[in-house]
């Protein structure tokens, strides 16, 4: 117990508080602490938006392009249907007499009819 007098004892103010504190006088703020905890949810909030934003536009994007792509065989192969049918010789009805001729032959067969006529 004597050495806890002594510090008593001692009439150096700073020296009295220091030793109250723990050495070091604590400064809390709750003002502080709450300040930059607002900050920092915001900011944590902020980023997630962010990513999720990113997330989706990337998201949207592929399906986007897989539907082209999608799309795109899809096209094609209507096209070389088409392409096939304008191209080719083939019989529809051949009891009516319906046959089906390529395009360039019948555009012939339509202008040698009307240079006839």
């Amino acid at each position: 117990m004597k050495e806890n007098q002594e510090y008593t004892n001692v009439n150096d103010q700073d020296f009295l508080r220091a030793v109250e504190d723990g050495v070091m006088e604590d400064k809390f703020s709750i003002k502080t602490v709450t300040l930059w905890t607002v900050l920092t949810t915001i900011v944590v909030v902020i980023l997630i938006v962010i990513a999720v934003n990113i997330y989706n536009y990337f998201k949207f994007d592929q399906q986007f392009q897989q539907a082209i792509n999608t799309e795109y065989v899809e096209i094609n192969t209507l096209k070389s249907n088409s392409q096939e049918q304008l191209i080719t010789f083939e019989v529809i009805d051949e009891e009516e007499g319906i046959f089906r001729i390529p395009v360039d032959s019948a555009k012939t067969l339509i202008l040698q009819r009307y240079q006839n006529n």
